[in-house]
């Protein structure tokens, strides 16, 4: 647990990758796809508001009012909004499903279990229509370029990644710079994403100044936020101390460094935690569906109560090197 099963060379990803499915993903398939369906009916018949995937359409037909996103991810939502309204909302969703499924495989660990799609974060992403499953799969897709030493692979997945900002700059660098490769192949990984980069500033000119100025115009709401900045403020930064500084293996490091960004950015939503759930954690991730009781008792507010999870795991990592530094400490010190 914790990264202790990781296998993280290029061999073993692709055999993780292509292995068959098992009995527990084939049922984490079957059920996100037919809520997916069952969802995608619900909205067309005015049963139900998916806000997400709204705000998605309407950046695609010109509004930018509450678009928050690279605009380089501006041509998908543009197909999206053309499509039939029931279609658009399953394709999107079953891209969120199969994204997050392959980052299970890719980044996950041997015993196939997949279980970020059994959590109340991916039922949160297939009934509102949000995009966190497509940023995952572009952080695996980043890892499996690094592993594999396909640079213009890597550079799209971070590309996918970065079109949420913080979650994909955050957990995109942590990954780049624990890799085993050289800073050159670093500084190649940004090719694509530099083009990418260039040709969205060709069509939609000074589109980052746009960007934060929407940003600053219209505030995206703290719902759902779990960062333990909105209570600690810049004190947070100081987590990121003990993993950067303490004698850990570069698997407990990266994940401790995930757990850590959830818990320092000034803004980390609730349902990219799918984000840290699909590395090897057990059976942690289904502490995720706490989401059901938190909501219904609480609504948006009990939400900051999984802050928890990624506490535990940045504690269950960081906690045993300092207590065998205190005890090495302390015997010293009786000598």
């Amino acid at each position: 647990m914790y990264a202790s099963e990781w296998r993280h060379s290029a061999q073993e990803v692709d055999q993780r990758l292509w292995q068959r499915i098992s009995l527990l993903e084939m049922f984490a398939l079957a059920l996100c796809f037919g809520l997916a369906g069952i969802f995608a009916w619900y909205r067309s018949q005015g049963k139900a508001f998916s806000y997400d995937f709204e705000t998605y359409l309407l950046a695609g037909n010109g509004d930018l009012g509450v678009h928050y996103y690279a605009f380089w991810i501006l041509p998908v939502f543009q197909i999206l909004a053309a499509l039939p309204s029931i279609l658009s909302f399953f394709i999107w969703n079953a891209l969120n499903i199969l994204g997050v499924f392959a980052a299970s495989r890719i980044l996950g660990e041997e015993k196939r279990w997949a279980l970020a799609l059994l959590t109340y974060q991916m039922f949160y992403v297939l009934y509102y229509g949000n995009i966190v499953g497509i940023l995952i799969v572009g952080l695996a897709l980043l890892w499996w370029g690094l592993t594999h030493r396909r640079w213009h692979l890597a550079g799209l997945g971070l590309v996918l990644a970065v079109t949420k900002y913080q979650l994909g700059l955050s957990f995109g660098l942590i990954l780049l710079l624990m890799a085993d490769i050289s800073w050159r192949d670093r500084l190649k990984v940004f090719v694509v994403p530099f083009l990418t980069l260039l040709v969205s500033l060709l069509i939609y000119p000074l589109w980052p100044i746009e960007s934060m100025r929407i940003i600053l115009a219209n505030p995206p709401n703290s719902l759902g936020n779990i960062s333990l900045w909105q209570w600690l403020g810049p004190f947070a930064l100081l987590l990121w101390l003990p993993p950067l500084g303490l004698p850990l293996s570069a698997q407990q490091r990266l994940i401790a460094l995930a757990a850590t960004a959830t818990m320092t950015l000034p803004y980390f939503q609730q349902t990219d935690l799918l984000a840290l759930f699909v590395p090897p954690l057990g059976w942690l991730p289904l502490v995720g569906n706490l989401g059901f009781y938190l909501y219904a008792k609480y609504t948006w507010q009990g939400f900051a109560v999984l802050a928890i999870i990624p506490l535990f795991i940045y504690l269950r990592i960081i906690g045993p090197p300092i207590v065998s530094w205190l005890r090495q400490k302390t015997a010293d010190n009786s000598n």
